[in-house]
Order: C-alpha cells, then sequence, then structure tokens
C-alpha cells in the first residue's frame, strides 16, 4: 500500500507546485518582496525580520518548481540551502553573521530559481498563462540577483555606489536601484561610481531590454511552432 501512496503523493506534489496557481503564488511572493515591503511604514529591524520571512517562501517554493524533475531540483537544492541556513544562522547566532557570505550565496541561490523558471517557461509546448507568470517571475528574479550583486559589491566598496539620500544600507535600497536599472528608468539618486558597480549597472540595464525581447520572440516562435503541430496531425 505504501509502495502505491508515496508515487501517488510524489506525482501530486509534482503537479501541485508546476501548477498555474502555485506559480502565481510564488509571483506574489516575488511582487511582495519587491514592491510591498518597501512601502511599509516599520522600523528597520523589523523589515529585515519580514525580508528574510518572505525570502524563505520565496526561495523554498522557487525550488519547489522544479520538484518533478530530479536533476534540477537537487541543482537547485543544493544551490538554495546554504543560503537558507547562512540567512537564519545569522538571527540565532548574530556574533557568526557573515553579511557579505551570506549575501554571495544568496545571488547563487536566486540564479539557480532563476534557471529553474527559464527551464519551466521554454520547456516544449503551446504557451500558456504558466509560461507568461514564470517570464514575469523571472524578470523580477533578475532585478533581485542584481540587488544582490549590488551589494555585494557596496560590502567590498562602501564607496562603489553613491546616493543623494545618504548612506544605503538595507537591501531594500538596492532593490529600488536595481529595478530603475533593469528597467533604464534611472531617476539619477543613485549613481554607480566605482568600475564594478557602473559595470553591473550596465550589464543589467542591457539584460532588461534583451531578456524582454528574446522572451517575447521565443513566446511567440512556441506558439506558431504549437499550433503548426497541432494543424498537421
Amino acid at each position: 500500500m505504501r509502495a502505491i501512496v508515496r508515487p501517488k503523493a510524489r506525482e501530486f506534489i509534482a503537479q501541485t507546485w508546476q501548477s498555474q496557481a502555485n506559480l502565481a503564488f510564488f509571483l506574489a511572493l516575488l511582487v511582495i518582496t519587491v514592491f510591498v515591503l518597501p512601502a511599509l511604514p516599520v522600523p528597520r529591524e523589523r523589515i529585515v525580520a519580514f525580508g528574510d520571512i518572505v525570502y524563505t517562501f520565496v526561495v523554498i517554493s522557487g525550488v519547489a518548481i522544479a520538484w518533478g524533475r530530479k536533476w534540477l531540483f537537487t541543482f537547485a537544492a543544493i544551490a538554495a540551502v546554504p543560503s537558507l541556513v547562512m540567512r537564519w544562522a545569522a538571527w540565532a547566532r548574530p556574533e557568526i553573521a557573515n553579511p557579505l557570505l551570506s549575501d554571495v550565496f544568496g545571488l547563487i541561490a536566486v540564479v539557480a530559481i532563476t534557471a529553474v523558471v527559464l527551464d519551466q517557461i521554454f520547456r516544449a509546448g503551446r504557451v500558456n498563462m504558466m509560461r507568461v507568470l514564470g517570464a514575469v517571475a523571472a524578470y523580477l528574479l533578475l532585478g533581485i540577483a542584481y540587488a544582490f550583486a549590488y551589494q555585494i559589491d557596496w560590502l567590498l566598496n562602501p564607496a562603489a555606489i553613491q546616493s543623494s539620500e545618504g548612506q544605503l544600507k538595507l537591501f531594500l535600497d538596492w532593490l529600488y536601484f536595481s529595478f530603475c536599472t533593469l528597467s533604464t528608468l534611472g531617476y539619477g539618486d543613485i549613481v554607480p561610481t566605482s568600475r564594478l558597480s557602473r559595470s553591473l549597472a550596465a550589464g543589467e540595464a542591457i539584460t532588461g531590454q534583451l531578456f524582454l525581447a528574446i522572451t517575447i520572440a521565443r513566446l511567440v516562435a512556441m506558439q506558431v511552432s504549437a499550433a503548426e503541430e497541432a494543424r498537421g496531425r
């Protein structure tokens, strides 16, 4: 009986995490990270705590998207676990906290989850709502990944990025700068000054434009191909 139930349970979980409802939940978490948390009028300590909680759910749900593909799930899990361990170890043992290492692992985890989402988007088949939600999620993940990169650069060189609002300390500040750069908005209140930060900013601006163009072209080509195959049958 257990041998029968276990495969069925695994199949159910795989279908659930790859469903449109799950991807919508994952996207909602990203929206909370990028747009809701920065707007909350709460003290810094609470923002950091809320951010870590939401980040944990983002990582877990992002890794779980790959549940149905063993090698991809294993890759994402290996990339994500150190990030979660470092983040929560800092709360349990503040004296051993290493912000730089935590951000490095965070960047690796987000890049891995972005690869998982892109793999789901560009799998063979018709273009549906799941792929569209995945494309939006991947775009937001790119902005979050670059935010980690800016924070890492700032930790290595506090003068790498200057702001007219004073010193930047919160990850939410890097999110703001990242998405202004990704969308090529650029208000000018935060300015990269080091070679690395300027290279990151230029790379992100180009990445944002290329991602939109390539993703739209790819999804259209997939839809056309699927439609032609259906007519050929």
